[in-house]
């Protein structure tokens, strides 16, 4: 891990894949704001990952500047110091990304106890057009069912009840 091609290369794959993860993760929560609901940064787990994959290129980046003297030793004061910082801050977001990956699948696990199906990242699966149209239409038949069958179910509580 030494060779500073291996390293710029490696640079790269995580900048592409943290930009990746960020526009899907912005994605996601406009879909979400688009359906009403409102979906926290922090708790996306494709901007955590794409942020941490961003700031495990910096510190390729530091590191191989560093070690093919790219960057004057007279700075080393100021860049080692911001190395490690980088190297700090990624590690709590690799645990913040860990953090959220288990408490969305607690959550996906208990969506699915209550038949309500989630996606990976916690939030409800969006429902296709046609059973949104179809939902709206037998809004009112299922509400016109439900307060007929309660009806039924207080008539028979009190023929129940004169019978007793």
């Amino acid at each position: 891990m030494n060779n500073p091609m291996v390293l710029s290369l490696f640079s790269l794959i995580f900048i592409l894949l943290g930009c990746y993860n960020v526009f899907s993760g912005s994605k996601r929560i406009r879909e979400a704001h688009n359906r009403g609901t409102t979906l926290l940064w922090y708790k996306q787990i494709n901007i955590l990952t794409g942020i941490e994959y961003i700031l495990l290129a910096l510190v390729f980046i530091v590191s191989t500047s560093l070690r093919s003297k790219i960057i004057p030793p007279a700075l080393n004061g100021f860049v080692v110091p911001f190395y490690f910082v980088l190297l700090i801050a990624a590690a709590i977001l690799a645990g913040l990304v860990i953090r959220q990956g288990i408490i969305n699948a607690r959550t996906i696990r208990a969506q699915s106890s209550s038949s309500s199906p989630a996606l990976s990242n916690g939030t409800k699966s969006m429902v296709n057009q046609a059973n949104v149209e179809y939902a709206v239409e037998d809004t009112t038949a299922n509400q016109k069912r439900r307060r007929e069958r309660r009806r039924n179910a207080a008539a028979a509580r009190r023929r129940r009840a004169g019978k007793a």
